[in-house]
C-alpha cells in the first residue's frame, strides 16, 4: 500500500471517493485483515488465520478470500457476495494512521493518489465549508471505534504468541490436473497446546474474552471446503480437487 498521509480539509478539500471504491480494492485481495471482535462473524464465510507482516513483524488476523493471489471469490458483478463485511471495507479508502513524534495517537490517513479518489466524481470528503461530509462523518465514527479494536487485536495476538498457541502451516492446494500450489505464511491455533493448558490458563483466556475467537478460528478452517466450491464454480478457474493443511 502507498504511504499514507494525514487527511486534511485544506490539502484534500477537492477530493471525492468514487462509488464502489472498496470493491475495486478488495476484488484483488486474497486475504482481508479483520479485528479480533470480527472473527466470530467472519467465520460465517471465511477461513480465518494469523499472518505476520514481514515488514513490521506484527500479527494480522486475516480472512482468506481466495486461493489465488489477486483474486477475491466474494466479489462478482460489482457486488460483495458475503454475509460479513469487514470494517476495513466499510472505511476504505480511509485508514487508522498512527501519529509519530510528540503527538502520539491515531488520526485518519489516506493515499491521495489512490484510484479510489477523484476530483470530478464521487462522494465529497469535505463540504465547501471545510466540515466533514456525511461520508467522512460515518467513516470517522467507525475508525474511532476501531482504535480500541486495533489495540485489542494486538493484545490478542501477543497473548497467543506468549502462550505458544500459534503454529505455522502451509495450505497445499491440489488441482484436478495434478499440479500443486502452496500458500505459505499462514498460522492457526495450536489445538494440541490449547488442550494442554491448565484450568487457570484457560480461565484467564476466558476472562479476557479470548476463548471464543480462539475456538472460532479453529472452526473456521471448515470454510476451506466452501472456498473450494466457490473457486470451482468459476469456469475460468483451474479446478481444485482438495486443500491440505501442512505443518512447517
Amino acid at each position: 500500500m502507498t504511504e499514507l498521509v494525514e487527511l486534511s480539509n485544506s490539502e484534500h478539500s477537492t477530493l471525492k471517493v468514487l462509488d464502489n471504491a472498496a470493491l475495486g480494492f478488495v476484488k484483488q485481495q486474497h486475504i482481508l485483515n479483520i479485528r479480533v471482535k470480527e472473527i466470530t462473524q467472519a467465520i460465517s464465510n471465511f477461513p480465518v488465520f494469523l499472518v505476520k507482516n514481514p515488514h513490521t513483524g506484527m500479527w494480522n488476523i486475516s480472512a482468506l478470500t481466495s486461493f489465488e493471489i489477486g483474486q477475491n471469490l466474494f466479489v462478482a458483478d460489482n457486488k460483495w457476495n458475503a454475509i460479513f463485511t469487514p470494517t476495513s471495507m466499510q472505511t476504505f479508502p480511509f485508514f487508522l494512521m498512527k501519529l509519530t513524534g510528540e503527538n502520539k495517537g491515531y488520526t485518519i490517513g489516506i493515499a491521495p493518489k489512490d484510484q479510489a479518489f477523484s476530483s470530478t466524481q464521487g462522494q465529497r470528503i469535505f463540504e465547501s465549508s471545510g466540515k466533514p461530509s456525511i461520508l467522512l462523518s460515518r467513516v470517522k465514527t467507525l475508525l474511532e471505534a476501531d482504535i480500541k479494536n486495533d489495540i485489542q487485536s494486538y493484545q490478542f495476538a501477543q497473548k497467543l504468541e506468549s502462550m505458544q498457541l500459534i503454529k505455522r502451516i502451509n495450505l497445499v492446494v491440489q488441482y484436478g490436473d495434478s499440479t500443486v500450489q502452496t500458500l505459505q505464511g499462514m498460522h492457526t491455533i495450536d489445538e494440541t497446546k490449547l488442550q494442554q493448558l491448565s484450568n487457570d490458563d484457560l480461565g484467564a483466556l476466558n476472562k479476557q474474552g479470548y476463548l471464543m475467537p480462539i475456538h472460532a478460528m479453529l472452526m473456521s478452517i471448515t470454510q476451506l471446503n466452501s472456498l473450494i466450491q466457490k473457486h470451482n464454480n468459476i469456469e475460468s478457474n483451474k479446478a481444485i480437487s482438495q486443500v491440505k493443511l501442512a505443518l512447517e
